[in-house]
């Protein structure tokens, strides 16, 4: 008997030791900086790329970018990337001018100030330059830079794929005026550019009156009373919306591949909607009699009583989001239920790598990923302070930025 108890504990410890391991080669940790700066702001952008700003003197400031460390300068802005993360680009003040740091080049702006920041699909740079009361849009492409002036603008200035069209808003004394290649191609009340076409046409609505217009370039798409989430994929293939008639609201998704647009029935409500990067799809959270739905372009799903945001996996696969039926809570992945055993908040932010079966958040002390199937929880390390999770794809691997004492730790879990 004794032997037998002697054996089956130490069966058991060899069995916790192992998950201990295990959980360990999950969740690990690497630590970026020593904490020898102080540490004023740090981020990661969503494809992956972290970066800081540090104080190496009194009142100067240090961008880092992946741990490679820029120059010093009075004052700092958060740093842009471009959709691929293969560039980036931020603006400095030094000695009482301002200049743009973008990718390895310095650009200096003499008398002006920076306006805007951007990036084309591809990889083409932009910015505008403040100077008195004009400001100027300079496209870098081809080695050459081409400028615009821009009047009145409000808003970002969007750019093509190709970076030869470019649109943005400009306010008059009537209204907003839409501008595409200094052309002014619509008036109105109220209007939203919402993007580009993978073509090299803009789409974007006006309101005038009491209607609301949807138009690719001037072909009117789309004509109602109401209209939110206006939003074109990241790959330009596709348009989506939400509009009113009435009082009720439909999904709407436009593709040039389409015989006619897709539209989903009528909704009390649509909270939110999300496209495909690369493809024409739509997901959107609606709510019709009481009841909320995940939809997927015109197929419904139950969604529980509350429902937080919705989103797509980077490379589409997975449309999801988390919801809950007054008791347990549920990971809601193509319409397909997974009901979990913890306690999780709706509003938090979840990061998922497709067809893992997991996913990820952060609490205000650790990265926990979690396995869907049974809601078993890995943790790594703790932190003072844990930013939002990503799934990093091109590492395969859950990540957050950790502070622990001024030192920065990028917090990684592997599915």
């Amino acid at each position: 008997m004794k032997l037998r108890i002697l054996t089956e504990y130490f069966i058991a410890m060899l069995f916790l030791a192992y998950c201990s391991s295990h959980a360990q080669n999950k969740c690990y940790s690497e630590q970026l900086l020593d904490g020898s700066e102080p540490l004023i702001a740090m981020g990661q952008d969503t494809t992956g790329h972290w970066w800081a700003v540090t104080s190496p003197f009194s009142r100067r400031y240090s961008m880092i970018i992946d741990g490679k460390k820029g120059i010093d300068a009075d004052s700092l802005n958060q740093p842009k990337f471009s959709p691929m993360g293969d560039r980036h680009a931020y603006t400095m003040l030094r000695n009482g001018i301002w200049s743009i740091h973008v990718d390895d080049s310095i650009i200096t702006l003499g008398a002006g100030r920076p306006g805007i920041l951007t990036f084309s699909r591809n990889g083409v740079f932009a910015y505008s330059v403040i100077d008195g009361q004009s400001e100027v849009l300079h496209i870098l492409k081809d080695d050459q830079t081409v400028s615009h002036i821009l009047q009145n603008r409000v808003g970002d200035v969007h750019l093509s794929f190709d970076a030869n069209n470019w649109a943005y808003v400009s306010k008059n004394a009537t209204g907003f005026v839409v501008l595409l290649n200094e052309e002014d191609i619509g008036r109105y009340d109220q209007c939203i550019i919402a993007g580009f076409m993978v073509d090299n046409t803009m789409i974007h609505a006006g309101k005038q009156g009491e209607l609301w217009r949807v138009f690719k370039n001037t072909e009117q798409l789309l004509s109602a009373p109401f209209l939110q989430h206006a939003q074109v994929n990241l790959m330009g293939t596709a348009f989506a919306c939400s509009y009113g008639m009435g009082t009720r609201m439909s999904g709407y998704l436009y593709s040039p591949d389409f015989v006619q647009p897709l539209e989903t029935s009528g909704y009390d409500r649509i909270d939110n909607i999300v496209v495909h990067p690369s493809e024409a799809l739509m997901g959107l959270i609606a709510s019709k009699s009481g009841t909320n739905y995940m939809v997927m372009n015109t197929a419904e799903y139950d969604a529980g009583i509350h429902i937080g945001m919705i989103r797509f996996t980077h490379d589409g696969k997975e449309l999801y989001a988390l919801g809950d039926s007054q008791q347990d809570p549920f990971m809601i992945v193509n319409g397909q239920k997974f009901v979990q055993k913890n306690s999780l908040d709706i509003q938090r932010p979840y990061a998922k790598a497709p067809e893992t079966g997991t996913f990820a958040y952060a609490t205000s002390s650790a990265l926990m990923m979690q396995r869907m199937s049974d809601s078993f929880t890995f943790a790594g390390m703790m932190a003072d302070y844990v930013s939002s999770p990503i799934f990093n794809h091109r590492l395969g691997a859950y990540q957050s930025l950790g502070i622990v004492n001024n030192r920065l730790f990028m917090m990684s879990c592997k599915p």
